[in-house]
Formats: structure tokens, C-alpha cells, sequence
């Protein structure tokens, strides 16, 4: 029966042609559209879509991603009239960019795509080999958003590149320039290979240039195959009873293939249309895993839905796709006008959208001599962490002026980050006590800037007695589970020192994290403390913070720890008044004229109303006189 409804639902040549050419004028207004207006960089675009929530294709950048959108394991190649290629661009080989009639190609940020890109002045293009730009061609780098996009590259640039801000290096060598997707071809590999290793978990069934994919309940991912001897003739793609939401992998098994769809839908609903409001979602959920693959060609001038996956080949595209890219061997577009779309499959791992945060550092230089430090004096902060099985080591330069400095800001969600002080500045007439680093280690959170201050006692008489003080967050309240685990609040310190005042504030999070303030302190320093800055979340009302104790006394050898409850109360929207007789005329009433009527009259229709109160003036006046000469 089944083969049988796929049969009912093939549709007239005259229908296929028409669907053919809605693809193709699609293809054709995204390649002459201007890129979007920059973005306002006092709010930076939130992360990641959420789930179910991907946006359409439109012009206007929404969200960020860090992670790889298009990936060639060899040389990457964009030639005919090939215009643009969403998100950051990573390239083992060299890249060619070179459009046969000239003209301009954009990369990370599109002239209408799915809006979610890097973040302003982060690396959009990134180029292991050479960098060609054809003698006719520009290519555009993170075009209209502040920041722009940077380029790097592991030899040579030559030809037209405009980077609107972001900058271009050059000469870095492969790793650098890669970096920190220097082996990114691993973790290509072994993401195609765990895929193909999960069983289907749904039904594949062909017929004609036709193939619907029928689900299963509970399974997520849905999983399905396909032959590459079916594959080349299909046109049509359906899927039916998937359950809502779920990620979905196609393995395709075989060497070559070309593959030319022109036609999505799910549930019976046509999702690949660019007016469909399901557009982002499907795009987002579906992945084409060609594991064997050496050949790949994606055909026509549609819109390939879902990500491509494809470790071993060599692929030429001449659609424009939605999804990632990713493919081991060389990877040319060369359609007419055709796009490369940053949708995040929403399965995850290396095509996930990633979550990403970062911390930054300030010096605080305390004690008797702290006034002969100069202000310009500079400290080295170094850090660590783990990235893809290799450890990143950096440095920051904090000056004594209390300048923040920023660390990176893309680090994936999760990653511990470790800070050591090292070579302190000889700095005459000056000895320095041992550096207090708060906190010493900092677990990245979403869209978190975590502060790590480092303090360092200026003097020779150091403390031999001291302690410090903690602090940790509790949400309480009827919405305290509405409240997302990556915000953070603000606590603010003070206390004297040294004849000098002191202060600081500790980043906590709201999952509860204790957070060491200062641990150096002299015994019997006061410190005094306020919440400040309440985060701003939609839905939610804070009550007024409780603090266990708004001072704390230091003691000798302890570590007084301040807990700080916020109330989260669900914002609860004020009634529209009911329905009731109106006790008196409306003020916008011909018989109570209001300022609205005052304001659409102008001054002519004030005239009358003066006339009349002068009249009514008259006749007081009139009146009293009478009154008078009576009396």
C-alpha cells in the first residue's frame, strides 16, 4: 500500500517544471539581494536558535554560530556565478575564488541566508594554503555587521579582499590559520563514520524519481538509507510520520553520486519553497551522510534541504544548500547565483550550532605602595584549556589602571579555563606580595563574560595573618526554573585597605557556583557587600536580594561564605478593564474636547474656544460691577 501512495502522490511534468522554476527565481532573488544593515554592537545577537525555532531565509543576521558551516578537506574552488557562502568558511588547501563575469562573492555574513553567522570581527574565512581572488572578482568578508569578518591565512593572499574591520592575516601556516579546526578532517571522519553505524531506524521506499522516508515513533535520531543506484534519478523527497522535532540522518551507501532534488515535503506540507514557514526547521533537521562517497555532485538550481556530510569525496555543487557543508576532498560551487546556507543540524556534535562563551581579566593593585606603581604597568595572565584534545595556552596583558581586558569569546560551553600570574614587573622602591587570582578557574557558560580579577599587594609588609570570602547565588520562587543556568549576577565589594578603599565585584552564577572573592585579606578587614545590576529576563520579576550577611569580618585562616538569594516571581500581565458605562464624556469627544482633539484641530479650531472664555470673562466682570453699584 505503501508503494501505492507514493505513486497517488506523483504530480504532472507540468507541475515538476513549475517547481523548477519557483527554485530557480528563488536562487535568483537571493543572489541580487543586498546584504543586511550592520548590527547594533551595544546588543550582540543571541546564540543559537532554539530548537524549533530555526529562521527562515531572510536578510537580516539573528543569530551566532562558531562552529564550521562549510568545510573543504583539499582545495576549495568558487568560479561561474557561485555568490556567497554562509557562516565561517574553513579550507585545508588553498582557496580560489574567481566568478567567471567577476562581481562580488560574500562569505560569513550573506545578502539573505538563514541569519545565523559568526559574531562581528570573529574569523569568518579561514584558508590552510593560498588565497586567490580572480583579478575581476572582490571577495566580501562579514559584510555589513560591526566587526566585519576576519580572514586567516596559512600562505599567500593575493587579489581583491574586503574584510569590513575584521583584518586579514597572512603567512600563519596551516595549523595557525585553522586553528582551532586544525583537524577538523578527524573530526569529519569520525562523525560520518559513528552516523553510518546507527541502524535504520525507518522505512525507505522508492518509486520512480520519488523516494519517501516513513518514520518511527520515540526514535531519535530517525534513521534512514539509501542506495546510490536509487539516488541519481530522485527528484522528489517526502517524509512521513516523523515525529516533530527529531534530527534526521540519510545514509547514502555507494561510491558516486549525483544528486539533483528539486522537491521537499514533510507531512505533505512543501518545505523547501522559500515563503514556507517550515523552511528553517527542515533545513536544520535533515543530514545526507555520504560515508563511501568519492564523487559527489549536487545538482540543479533548487534548494537542497539539510546538511551534507561526505569524508572521502570530492564535490561540486551547483544548487544552493541549506545546512552544512562538510566534505573531505575538493569542494567547488560554480552554479548561477547558487548559495551556501548556514542552517546547524540540530543533531549536534561537529554540525551542531556552537554554544559558545568566554571570560575576561582586570588587575587590582592594592597596599602602601600601590600609589609608585605606575598606571601603564603591564601583568601577564596566563591561561590554558582544553580544545579538541589539545591543550591551548595564551596570555593576557592586564595594565595597573584596572583596564578589563577581554579573553577570547568563542570557546565552546563547558570549557574549564585555568589563570596563572607569571613574571611579575620589577616596578623600583616596590615589592610585591603573592597575586590573588579570583576565580583561579572559570567553566565557560553560555553567552557568559566571566570577570577574573587578579590582585596584587604592592609593599613589604605583607600580611602574615589573613583570610577571604566567597560568595554563591540561590534562585528561589515560583519561576526560579525559568531562569537559564548561564546567568549570571553581580555582586558587588568593598573594604578598606591600607587607608584606601577597595572595590570589586564576583560574576555568580545562577546554578549555584561558589565563587572565591579575595583570600589574602588581613584579619579584621570589613567587607561590605550589594548586589547590583539585576540580569533582565523576560517573564520574570526579582524580588529583592537577600544577602546572608551584607558584611563579614575577615578572619585568620577562614574563607566566610556570602550566599545571595534572588526571588524569581512570574510576571503576571494587568487585566484589560471590562466592559461598563462611561460615567462622563470621553476626553476625544466632540462634548469634552481633549488634547488629541487639541492637537488634530490645530489653531484654528482653538480660535472659537478662547472666543468663548473671553465672552464668559466679560460677563463676570460685568456682573460684579452691577453688584457694586447696588451696594
Amino acid at each position: 500500500m505503501k508503494p501505492q501512495r507514493i505513486r497517488r502522490a506523483l504530480r504532472t511534468g507540468a507541475t515538476i517544471a513549475a517547481a523548477g522554476s519557483l527554485a530557480l527565481i528563488g536562487a535568483v532573488a537571493l543572489a541580487t539581494a543586498a546584504p543586511a544593515a550592520p548590527a547594533n554592537a551595544a546588543e550582540p545577537l543571541p546564540l543559537c536558535p532554539p530548537d524549533g525555532e530555526a529562521p527562515p531565509i531572510g536578510p537580516v543576521p539573528t543569530y551566532t554560530d562558531s562552529n564550521v558551516a562549510v568545510y573543504a578537506g583539499g582545495d576549495f574552488h568558487a568560479t561561474s556565478s557561485a555568490a556567497e557562502s554562509e557562516g565561517l568558511l574553513l579550507v585545508r588547501g588553498n582557496a580560489t575564488f574567481d566568478k567567471t563575469s567577476g562581481g562580488v562573492f560574500n562569505v560569513g555574513v550573506v545578502g539573505a541566508g538563514s541569519g545565523i553567522v559568526p559574531a562581528g570581527g570573529e574569523t569568518m574565512l579561514a584558508v590552510g594554503g593560498d588565497l586567490v581572488v580572480g583579478a575581476t572578482t572582490t571577495l566580501d568578508v562579514g559584510a555589513n555587521i560591526t566587526g566585519g569578518g576576519a580572514v586567516k591565512v596559512g600562505g599567500t593572499s593575493t587579489g581583491t579582499v574586503v574584510t569590513n574591520g575584521g583584518g586579514i592575516q597572512t603567512g600563519l601556516g596551516q595549523a595557525a590559520a585553522m586553528d582551532p579546526n586544525a583537524d577538523f578532517h578527524t573530526v569529519v571522519a569520525d562523525a560520518s563514520a559513528d552516523l553510518a553505524g546507527h541502524p535504520a531506524t525507518g522505512t525507505t521506499l522508492v518509486s520512480g524519481n520519488q523516494v519517501e522516508f516513513v518514520g518511527t515513533p520515540g526514535d531519535d535520531p530517525q534513521v534512514f538509507t539509501l542506495d546510490t543506484g536509487a539516488i541519481s534519478a530522485i527528484t522528489e523527497i517526502t517524509f512521513t510520520s516523523v515525529p516533530t522535532d527529531a534530527p534526521i540522518v540519510i545514509n547514502v551507501t555507494g561510491d558516486d553520486v549525483a544528486f539533483a532534488p528539486n522537491y521537499f515535503a514533510i507531512d505533505g506540507v512543501r518545505v523547501d519553497d522559500l515563503t514556507s514557514a517550515e523552511f528553517g526547521n527542515a533545513a536544520s533537521r535533515i543530514l545526507w551522510n555520504f560515508t563511501d562517497t568519492t564523487t559527489l555532485l549536487v545538482g540543479g538550481t533548487s534548494q537542497v534541504m539539510g546538511s551534507i556530510l561526505a569524508p572521502n569525496a570530492d564535490a561540486e555543487i551547483t544548487a544552493s544548500t541549506n545546512g552544512r557543508v562538510h566534505v573531505g576532498g575538493d569542494l567547488t560551487t560554480r552554479g548561477a547565483g547558487n548559495e551556501l546556507h548556514n542552517y546547524p543540524w540540530t543533531g549536534g556534535g561537529p554540525l551542531g550550532c556552537q554554544k559558545v562563551g568566554g571570560f575576561s581579566a582586570a588587575k587590582t593593585v592594592s597596599g602602601p605602595e600601590a600609589g609608585d606603581v605606575p598606571a601603564e604597568t603591564e601583568f601577564t595572565l596566563a591561561y590554558s584549556y582544553d580544545l579538541d584534545g589539545e591543550t591551548v595556552t595564551d596570555q593576557l596583558t592586564l595594565l595597573a589602571d584596572g583596564t578589563v581586558v577581554d579573553g577570547p569569546q568563542d570557546l565552546p560551553v563547558g570549557t574549564i579555563v585555568d589563570f596563572e600570574e607569571v613574571d611579575l614587573p620589577a616596578v623600583p622602591g616596590v615589592e610585591w606580595g603573592t597575586p590573588t587570582i579570583s576565580p583561579e578557574q572559570v567553566t565557560i557558560a553560555e553567552g557568559a563574560n566571566t570577570l577574573v580579577s587578579v590582585t596584587n599587594r604592592a609593599g613589604a609588609d605583607v600580611v602574615t595573618t589573613a583570610g577571604g570570602f566567597s560568595a554563591s547565588k540561590e534562585i528561589a520562587g515560583d519561576a526560579a526554573g525559568d531562569v537559564p543556568a548561564g546567568t549570571t549576577f553581580t555582586l558587588a565589594y568593598s573594604y578598606d585597605l591600607g587607608g584606601e578603599t577597595v572595590d570589586g565585584a564576583l560574576s555568580l552564577p545562577a546554578d549555584g557556583t561558589v565563587v572565591d572573592g579575595p583570600q589574602d585579606l588581613p584579619a579584621g578587614t570589613v567587607v561590605t557587600f550589594e548586589e547590583v545590576d539585576l540580569p533582565a529576563i523576560d517573564g520574570i520579576e526579582w524580588g529583592t536580594p537577600e544577602l546572608s550577611a551584607s558584611t563579614v569580618t575577615i578572619a585568620d585562616g577562614e574563607n566566610v561564605e556570602v550566599t545571595v538569594t534572588n526571588t524569581a516571581a512570574a510576571v503576571t500581565p494587568t487585566p484589560s478593564p471590562g466592559p461598563g458605562p462611561s460615567p462622563s464624556p470621553s476626553p476625544s469627544s466632540p462634548a469634552a474636547p481633549g488634547h488629541g482633539d487639541l492637537a488634530e484641530t490645530g489653531f484654528d479650531g482653538l480660535a472659537p474656544m478662547i472666543a468663548g472664555g473671553l465672552a464668559l470673562l466679560v460677563g463676570a466682570a460685568l456682573f460684579v460691577a452691577a453688584r457694586r453699584r447696588k451696594a
